[in-house]
């Protein structure tokens, strides 16, 4: 039996990419992350990509990324902070799976992102306070929108993992047979 894809979302900062390690590890899935993706497919970091195709040039590739990602099953996806925004996007991604939004305080993804020097949208170290605060604004309502289940991630990962399990067991649908087994251990 498959399992559906555990598709995380949210915010840049949130922590999609650590959380996904971290489950995919409890449930022995394998781990696709977008932005890891566009960086394989293209030879280029997402910065190069934002300024050789500009945003639009930039999300369409995303679309493609994503559309290839939902056709497989037993994964665990960390999306790019802007996938969910593309209604297509989350269409393919809830054909074979379930979107998760990882939630955290503008002010603790501000302190995450504190010298992050891959995230085109945040600007100078001067502007990150400000675009964070924006960005957040701007998309938390979508964020919220699209999913199956929000999880607060002003926690610490282990933690955000133990709340997304303990949703997944109850399901029914999410996990296969041997999943639940390993999760109930």
């Amino acid at each position: 039996m498959m399992s559906r894809n555990i598709a995380l979302h949210g915010m840049m900062g949130v922590g999609k990419s650590t959380v996904a390690v971290l489950l995919a590890d409890r449930l022995g899935r394998r781990v696709a992350d977008t932005d890891a993706e566009l960086r394989a497919w293209t030879g280029r970091s997402i910065p190069e990509l934002f300024a050789a195709h500009g945003e639009a040039g930039f999300r369409d590739l995303e679309r493609r990324v994503v559309e290839e990602l939902a056709t497989f099953h037993d994964l665990v996806i960390a999306l790019g902070g802007g996938a969910v925004l593309s209604d297509d996007n989350v269409a393919a991604l809830l054909l074979t799976g379930v979107l998760i939004e990882l939630r955290a305080e503008p002010e603790v993804l501000v302190d995450r992102l504190r010298g992050s020097t891959d995230r085109p949208l945040l600007g100078t170290p001067d502007e990150l306070e400000r675009r964070v605060h924006t960005t957040h604004a701007a998309r938390a309502g979508r964020y919220a929108e699209v999913a199956d289940l929000s999880v607060d991630a002003n926690r610490p990962p282990e933690a955000v993992v133990d709340d997304i399990l303990e949703w997944a067991l109850a399901q029914g649908d999410v996990l296969t047979p041997s999943e639940h087994e390993q999760v109930m251990r």
